[in-house]
């Protein structure tokens, strides 16, 4: 064998490794941290991450568009999301809008803001809706004292409508809260944030708030 055989063949392995490595990378297994009141919390390791992405999962007896509104009305913000503060929507329709979100932590620990787009999908076929949320670099809003400025958060809210009659809930996210963080708050976050806001989604919809809540661009599950 020649050395420009071996070469290639040592090239072709490496290659072959790398690619099988960032396969695995991907395709993490999600492990189950928390399961209670109907709610299911997973977390998985995140490529090029030291901290996790969650998966919370629940389902709930609801029209979309009361779930969407639940999610969205500002008035909503401090009783459905876990620690929030604050959510104003800066710009944008109810279809696609830019939001500014702060959440409380835990003194001595900053309190964690962003600016984020927000935007819904809705397949045509299945009813199965979205809503989309990630960071934005902008300084539409700036960031008051004491408070920290995310890196990165990145994170899909999905309601697919079940055969039962019912819609699964699932919210999953990933985030880099920026600053320093102890590792115990980082680990509460990652399964109460989900736990805690899904549990109290829960609770909203058996209260019949928003339960008339209608969007001309959303169309609902026929009911058996």
């Amino acid at each position: 064998m020649t050395k420009k055989q071996i070469l290639i063949l040592t090239l072709v392995g490496i290659s072959f490794l790398s690619n099988l490595s960032s396969l695995f990378a991907q395709s993490s297994e999600w492990s189950e941290s928390k399961r209670k009141k109907g709610i299911q919390v997973l977390t998985r390791p995140f490529p090029g991450s030291n901290l996790d992405e969650f998966l919370g999962r629940t389902e709930v007896d609801a029209s979309i568009a009361q779930v969407i509104t639940l999610l969205t009305d500002p008035a909503s913000c401090k009783n459905l999301y876990h620690q929030c503060k604050e959510l104003t929507v800066l710009s944008g329709t109810e279809k696609k809008s830019v939001v500014y979100l702060r959440n409380g932590a835990p003194w001595p620990v900053n309190d964690r803001d962003l600016i984020m787009d927000r935007s819904f999908e809705q397949n045509d076929k299945t009813l199965a809706t979205v809503m989309k949320i990630k960071r934005l670099d902008s300084n539409a809003r700036p960031t008051p004292s004491g408070v920290t400025r995310m890196e990165n958060f990145e994170g899909v809210w999905r309601i697919i409508p079940q055969t039962n009659g019912k819609l699964k809930i699932e919210y999953q996210a990933h985030f880099e809260p920026g600053g320093s963080v102890p590792q115990s708050v980082i680990n509460l976050v990652l399964t109460d944030t989900p736990y805690e806001s899904l549990l109290n989604l829960k609770t909203l919809v058996e209260e019949g708030k928003h339960k008339d809540a209608k969007f001309d661009w959303i169309k609902e599950p026929t009911k058996n």
